[in-house]
């Protein structure tokens, strides 16, 4: 096909690492792997191929810490971290005996075992609720390629062979093979698949790539040698695009980099309203490379530290010293600036492989959060110890999630005025006066915010469940999709009311959801009475720009027209005929 008959055309993805890209398209399928026939194998051969299969493990933990050392020196120690969860992974226990079950007993040859243990790990990951571990599947296949590809002694398909400035179409893109991509022969991804806290992504942002995900069919709709345009900012590429939109892009990037930079002249400013209002703006994490960008780009503390990744990363349950030691290297990041820290938020959609738990019909509404810690109280006492002797040294404070009413949270209070005595008995320093919060993440708590704000220091709203609650509309399914909607009359009533409880309490009240780190919702928020958010670290100038920007008198009269409206179509033509851009 000629350049004059090449057809332009447009597909939308969601960004997944911001920017603006352009180039010839290279589509590879940087996923696969080589697997070879199925076979039949005797007891004798079934043993020798598990040899075999210990020979490459062996290999791949060897090919994964020179990549670690590596990604280390280029990128960043944290985002080297990545290779570590991978190795602890591929001596997963479960995983092994999986393998072990498929070849010993099921009498297959060993590379159609990994192949069958891999996908069925995957798959598991897969069905859980939870974003970030749910996108760990990737990892899971990441390794099980390396294995196949050890056990077959085949090339399958990597990394090709670049041009200058070229633009990879993939369905999957796997955190290996993202970890090797040259930022100068690379000018953007284009990816089927993937996530916004997948291991390929977080390097791609690491690396500056413009990263578009959920790109449906992009390897069918584009060929290799098309020209591409990836818009990192709106989710889309265009194909062949004509000279028009050649023109419009070629503003687009010298407006973006004259933004850039002004983005980074807000690091040092404060964040306050155009009349001088100051809002606290923190930053959520999950690990202590998160908190080293957030200490960067200044963050006024950590609002959300979510615990998870610390219980995900071990082969057993963290102990108390281990925990202790993992918190206070990422308290160390912020201090003296405060540190939240979320307890364990776990349920059988979340899945960690040497505590499993029985299989619920439906997770979200089952045993999770705050109900799950109460049925093993000694969880929650290693943590809460591990938290509580922190304080002695660093300002922290505790927060308990999917608080449902006033026996929970009622029971977890005396859990921990029993830690307090135990340290005291033991001499251990602490601070008796650590912060105690609630998160508002069920409308039974929504409906009990009066009561429940009594009994803690501070609150925070969980929008993610909290709309999807509200709205009876699960978050992470297609099918109900349209009805998940941040806008609908009845999730701003709610938060609008829960603003003006914690208000009549004198309670801080935070918001640290999905809402909180979108600039469209940011005008809105501080409208309905909001005065601290929590955000991921790579929204934190987008979202100070958009307060520095905001006057709090025009957005609280903004807000009481808003909450006049009875449709969600009737909010949104409202924010268009306010020329509110994001809409």
């Amino acid at each position: 096909m000629t350049k004059n008959s090449q057809i332009a055309s447009m597909i939308l993805g969601e960004v997944a690492s911001s920017g603006v890209a352009r180039g010839p398209a290279l589509v590879c399928a940087c996923a696969e792997h080589a697997t070879g026939p199925r076979r039949v194998v005797s007891e004798t051969e079934a043993q020798k191929e598990m040899e075999k299969l210990d020979a490459a493990i062996s290999e791949v933990e060897m090919e994964l810490l020179d990549l670690q050392k590596k990604v280390q020196q280029r990128v960043g120690k944290e985002e080297a971290a990545i290779f570590e969860a991978q190795i602890l992974l591929l001596h997963d226990p479960s995983l092994r005996e999986e393998i072990s079950t498929r070849c010993l007993i099921g009498k297959i040859n060993i590379e159609t075992a990994v192949d069958e243990a891999i996908e069925k790990m995957a798959s598991l990951f897969i069905q859980i609720e939870d974003r970030y571990f749910r996108e760990r599947a990737a990892d899971v296949r990441d390794v099980g390629k390396r294995l196949l590809d050890n056990l077959t002694k085949s090339q399958s398909p990597g990394i090709p062979t670049l041009s200058g400035g070229s633009v990879i179409v993939t369905s999957e893109l796997l955190p290996s093979v993202t970890a090797q991509l040259d930022s100068q022969k690379i000018r953007g991804l284009v990816v089927e698949k993937g996530g916004q806290t997948a291991h390929a992504t977080i390097l791609a942002r690491a690396l500056g790539i413009p990263l578009l995900i959920h790109v449906s069919d992009a390897t069918k709709l584009i060929r290799t040698g098309d020209r591409l345009i990836i818009d990192g900012l709106a989710g889309r590429v265009f194909i062949n695009p004509t000279s028009a939109i050649l023109r419009e892009y070629d503003q687009l990037e010298a407006d973006l980099q004259a933004h850039k930079t002004d983005l980074q002249g807000l690091i040092k400013l404060p964040t306050v309203t155009r009349d001088g209002v100051a809002i606290k703006l923190c930053a959520n994490i999950g690990k202590s490379a998160d908190a080293a960008a957030a200490a960067t780009l200044n963050a006024d503390g950590i609002g959300l530290y979510r615990t998870e990744f610390a219980f995900f990363v071990q082969d057993h349950l963290p102990s108390e010293e281990e925990q202790y030691e993992i918190y206070r290297s990422t308290a160390d990041r912020l201090k003296p600036r405060e540190v939240v820290i979320r307890v364990l938020d776990i349920g059988s959609d979340k899945l960690l492989q040497y505590f499993p738990l029985p299989l619920e019909a439906n997770p979200s509404l089952g045993c999770r959060g705050i109900r799950l810690l109460l049925a093993y109280p000694e969880i929650l006492r290693t943590q809460l110890r591990a938290i509580f002797r922190l304080s002695a040294t660093h300002p922290v404070s505790i927060l308990f999630p999917m608080v449902g009413g006033m026996e929970e949270l009622l029971a977890v209070k005396a859990a921990i005025e029993s830690v307090k005595a135990s340290l005291a008995v033991e001499h251990q320093p602490f601070n008796p006066r650590v912060s105690i919060g609630a998160m508002i993440e069920t409308p039974s708590a929504a409906i009990l915010i009066l009561r429940l704000a009594q009994e803690v220091d501070f609150l925070s709203i969980g929008t993610n469940d909290l709309v999807q609650y509200l709205l009876t509309a699960d978050r992470t399914s297609s099918e109900v999709a349209s009805y998940y909607e941040p806008l609908h009359p009845a999730v701003l009533q709610v938060l609008a009311s829960l603003a003006t409880a914690a208000k009549a309490k004198c309670k801080s009240i935070s918001v640290c959801g999905e809402m909180a780190g979108n600039p469209a919702y940011t005008k809105l928020l501080l409208g309905l009475g909001f005065r601290s958010l929590s955000v991921s670290p790579s929204e934190i100038l987008e979202i100070k720009n958009t307060i520095r920007s905001t006057h709090l008198q025009q957005a609280e009269d903004f807000v009481r027209r808003i909450l006049q409206l009875d449709t969600i179509q009737e909010i949104k033509q409202y924010l268009r005929d306010e020329k509110d851009p994001m809409y």
